[in-house]
């Protein structure tokens, strides 16, 4: 079977899938997003996205794929009337143009989505199609660990060639013992890859070397860009991933916010792999949109995301420590701040 089949059984099964069954996200669950560690992830991206905002007069259609269970979404939306509370000419000119939406697949954080974020007014879609249907105006799409979620293949460089990595089992029905074997060689394959990675990087990549594809990833970022081109706007999305290939494995499962082996955990598990943002930036390139891909630490210390922190420590002195960590926890080198990724694109006829 291959790999990219698996996952999408393990966690989209409409019956039985991670991510149509299970909220996933928190302290007692099985991992936490940056959200959830700090309110200045959402505050940053709210004044960012009025800023942006400020440079058309056009209907926003402000749209977050995969919001967990709405953290992020409820600050962007309290910072934003805050600011129109403060009369704030940006605030209240983004608010009056504004329409909000979510996508969500999961009926579990659907549910949880519509209670922290009663207070709004929201319009919930099953997928991204929907969206475009109902949308106004310019798109203003946003995505927190969405694209490492899209299911991956991989394959391996031999002496012969690239050979896919493919999955068997002692009894495929049930799923059971599974196993990792390469493909025959088959010239499709290899020329598949030498296609995908250019004939320089193919040739110099070491024996043993894999190399990560996410179709279906790569299907939705065509799709995103072609209605940021189309409607005007801009996609903001931040992951954790690379840049340039090192040609390493990076799929894993994660239980409890833990790592455990791919095999292990294709029941009940997270199943992700790094983001090939170098692949994805190729396609906003096509689509002749401008772009950025920086690390989230640059992101949001260039948005002045320290100058936040003091004014929360001294807002709330006995929550110090906690502020202090919640944001190391961010922008750190050795946390999120390098490893993740924000890539953001926009229409150029409508600067940033």
């Amino acid at each position: 079977m291959k790999i990219s089949k698996l996952i999408e059984k393990s966690l989209f099964d409409e019956k039985m899938g991670y991510y149509k069954t299970k909220n996933p996200i928190g302290k007692n669950s099985d991992f936490i997003t940056a959200p959830e560690i700090s309110q200045i992830f959402g505050e940053i991206v709210a004044v960012y996205l009025i800023h942006i905002a400020s440079s058309s007069k056009n209907q926003i259609s402000l749209v977050e794929m995969g919001a967990g269970k709405g953290t992020w979404f409820q600050d962007i939306l309290q910072t934003i009337n805050k600011l129109v509370q403060k009369n704030n000419p940006q605030a209240v000119d983004f608010l009056s143009r504004a329409q909000f939406h979510i996508i969500e697949i999961n009926p579990v954080l659907q549910k949880i989505q519509q209670q922290n974020l009663q207070n709004f007014t929201i319009k919930w879609h099953k997928n991204f199609d929907d969206f475009l249907e109902q949308k106004n105006g310019e798109i203003f799409f946003i995505s927190n660990e969405l694209f490492d979620c899209f299911a991956i293949d991989q394959y391996v460089k031999t002496h012969e060639g690239w050979r896919e990595r493919l999955v068997s089992f002692a009894n495929k029905k049930t799923l059971q013992n599974p196993q990792f074997f390469l493909e025959n060689l088959n010239i499709k394959t290899n020329n598949f890859v030498e296609e995908k990675l250019g004939k320089f990087l193919s040739q110099n990549a070491p024996i043993n070397a894999i190399f990560e594809h996410s179709k279906t990833a790569q299907e939705f970022m065509k799709k995103l860009c072609k209605a940021v081109a189309d409607n005007g706007g801009i996609a903001i999305n931040f992951d954790y991933g690379y840049c340039e290939y090192d040609f390493s494995n990076t799929l894993q499962a994660v239980k409890n916010h833990q790592k455990i082996p791919f095999l292990e955990g294709l029941s009940d598990s997270d199943i992700t792999a790094q983001v090939d943002f170098f692949a994805l930036d190729k396609i906003v390139k096509n689509f002749q949109l401008d772009s950025s891909l920086i690390t989230q630490a640059e992101f949001f210390l260039s948005l002045g995301a320290e100058e936040r922190v003091s004014v929360l420590i001294e807002k709330n002195p006995h929550l110090k420590q906690e502020i202090i960590n919640g944001f190391q926890r961010l922008v750190a080198k050795n946390q999120m701040g390098e490893l993740f990724k924000s890539h953001f694109f926009w229409n150029k006829e409508n600067p940033r």
